[in-house]
C-alpha cells in the first residue's frame, strides 16, 4: 500500500511539471513571452523602407529619394513586439502637388531703372535663383510633368515667353551656373523672320543641347492683338480656321528646326477661350496663363497660374522660405 502511494505522488509531481511547461511555451501567433530573458530576446519585426522615386529634375541641391522608416509597434500587456505585415492596396506615401512657376519675359544688363514688368536685369535673375538654391528648391521641365514624375518637396518651373535673344546671351550663363531648367515657349514667326533682338534657330539648338532648356509654343503670330480670342462676331468655324493652324505651325517649325516633342503652350496674354480648349489638349501636355498663384499639379497640368517676376515683385515675395 505504502508503495502504491508513492507512485500516486510521484504521477502527481510530473502532471504538474507538465501542465506547467505547457503554459510557459509560445503558441505560434499568439504573443505570448517566451521564457527568454526580455533584454535578450529578439524581435521578429523588422524595420520596413519604402522609398519614393526623385524626380529626374535639374536641380539647384542634389534631390535624394525620401525614405519613411516603420519600426515594429510594441502589444500592450504581455510586452511582446507584435510585426504586422503591410497590407496589399495600401496607400502610397502622399507626394508633393504645389508647383511655382516663375515667368520671366526679357533681360538687359544694368541696374533695372528703366525695366518694366516684363524686363528684368540679368542681376536680379541671378538673385532669384541664388535665393532658390539657398532655399532648397528643385527646378522641373514640362517634360517630367508630362511623364508623371513625382514633383520634389520644393517645386519650381522657370518659364520665359516670347523667346527674347536675351534668354540666350544673358540668361543661359545663370542657368548654367546653378544648373537650373528652364522652357521658353516661343513666337515662332520672329524665328521664322529673324527678326533683331530675338532668338535664332542655331541659339535654341544650343540652348536645347544643353539639357537645360526646352521649348514650347506661344503661337505662330497669333500672340498680336488678343491672342486667341475670339474677334468680335466670329463664328467658331472661323475662328478654329484662324487659330488652329497658326498653333500647328509652330508647333511643326519647332519640331523642324529644335526637334523633340513641344509639350508646353504659354497662352498669349495669358488669355484662354473654351473653343481652343480641346485642340490645345490634344496637342500640348502642359500649359499656363497668367493667372497669379501657386499650381496644384493635383487639378491637372492644364491653365495653371503663374507668378510674374518684376523689379517690384521678385519670387521671396511670392514663394515661402
Amino acid at each position: 500500500m505504502k508503495k502504491f502511494h508513492t507512485s500516486a505522488l510521484a504521477l502527481a509531481v510530473l502532471m504538474c511539471l507538465g501542465l506547467f511547461t505547457a503554459y510557459r511555451k509560445p503558441v505560434p501567433g499568439t504573443g505570448f513571452p517566451s521564457s527568454e530573458p526580455s533584454g535578450n530576446r529578439s524581435s521578429s519585426a523588422s524595420s520596413v523602407s519604402s522609398s519614393a522615386p526623385s524626380a529626374s529634375s535639374s536641380s539647384f541641391v542634389d534631390s535624394s529619394s525620401a525614405s519613411a522608416d516603420s519600426s515594429s509597434d510594441s502589444s500592450g500587456g504581455s510586452g511582446a513586439d507584435v510585426s504586422v505585415p503591410p497590407e496589399s492596396g495600401s496607400a502610397d506615401p502622399v507626394h508633393n502637388t504645389k508647383l511655382y512657376i516663375l515667368m520671366y519675359h526679357d533681360f538687359v544688363e544694368g541696374d533695372g531703372a528703366d525695366c518694366n514688368n516684363w524686363t528684368l536685369p540679368v542681376s536680379r535673375f541671378r538673385e532669384d535663383l541664388q535665393w532658390l538654391s539657398d532655399h532648397g528648391y528643385t527646378a522641373v521641365l514640362p517634360s517630367q510633368l508630362a511623364a508623371g514624375e513625382p514633383l520634389p518637396e520644393r517645386a519650381v518651373m522657370i518659364t520665359f515667353d516670347d523667346g527674347y535673344e536675351s534668354n540666350y546671351t544673358l540668361a543661359l550663363p545663370v542657368l548654367r551656373e546653378f544648373n537650373a531648367g528652364a522652357v521658353i515657349s516661343l513666337i515662332v514667326n520672329h524665328m521664322d523672320r529673324q527678326d533683331p533682338g530675338w532668338l535664332t534657330w542655331d541659339m535654341c539648338r544650343e540652348m536645347s543641347q544643353t539639357g537645360l532648356v526646352e521649348f514650347g509654343s506661344h503661337t505662330y503670330e497669333s500672340h498680336a492683338g488678343d491672342g486667341i480670342k475670339r474677334l468680335k462676331g466670329e463664328g467658331r468655324e472661323e475662328y478654329e480656321a484662324r487659330i488652329f493652324p497658326d498653333i500647328a505651325k509652330s508647333i511643326s517649325m519647332i519640331q523642324s528646326e529644335v526637334g523633340g516633342e513641344v509639350l508646353f503652350f504659354a497662352y498669349p496674354h495669358g488669355t484662354t477661350d473654351k473653343w481652343a480648349a480641346g485642340f490645345l489638349k490634344e496637342h500640348f501636355s502642359v500649359s499656363v496663363t497668367t493667372r497669379h498663384g501657386p499650381a496644384d499639379i493635383s487639378d491637372g497640368l492644364y491653365d495653371m497660374p503663374r507668378h510674374n517676376i518684376s523689379m517690384v515683385a521678385d519670387v521671396s515675395e511670392f514663394l515661402p522660405a
